[in-house]
């Protein structure tokens, strides 16, 4: 079990400043990646903001987005459920996805996510038995 270095009801206030931020998800993300870095992991960071834990480890993935792709965010260039995928993918992969997203060259943005699927599928280690 990992210690978690602040009490929950520290950590349920910090939550609850999360969802001030739900319109800048940027900001949302940064506010619950106080959490992780308190120790605690997605499962109770999606029950502490009431969510999911599949919407909390999306809404963390934006903390890795590459500063180009954040920009891109913050600018509403990229929008949120993309950026929410491609901050899942490398460095590498996340320029790719960034640089042709800019370009046009996805018909639209269930398109783009469903390649960053792919990417993301591609990037997992391979098991074979």
């Amino acid at each position: 079990m990992t210690t978690k270095l602040i009490p929950a009801r520290l950590a349920a206030a910090i939550a609850n400043e999360a969802a001030r931020h739900h319109a800048d998800p940027l900001r949302e993300a940064q506010v619950l990646g106080v959490l992780a870095a308190a120790g605690y992991g997605v499962q109770d960071i999606a029950e502490l903001a009431g969510t999911t834990r599949d919407c909390a480890e999306l809404a963390l993935a934006l903390l890795d987005l590459t500063e180009p792709a954040k920009w891109a965010l913050a600018e509403g260039v990229l929008p949120v459920a993309l950026a929410r995928q491609v901050g899942r993918l490398s460095e590498p992969n996340q320029h790719l996805m960034l640089n042709r997203w800019l370009r046009g060259e996805f018909k639209n943005e269930r398109h783009a996510e469903r390649y960053a699927l792919a990417i993301e599928s591609d990037e997992q280690p391979q098991v074979s038995f």
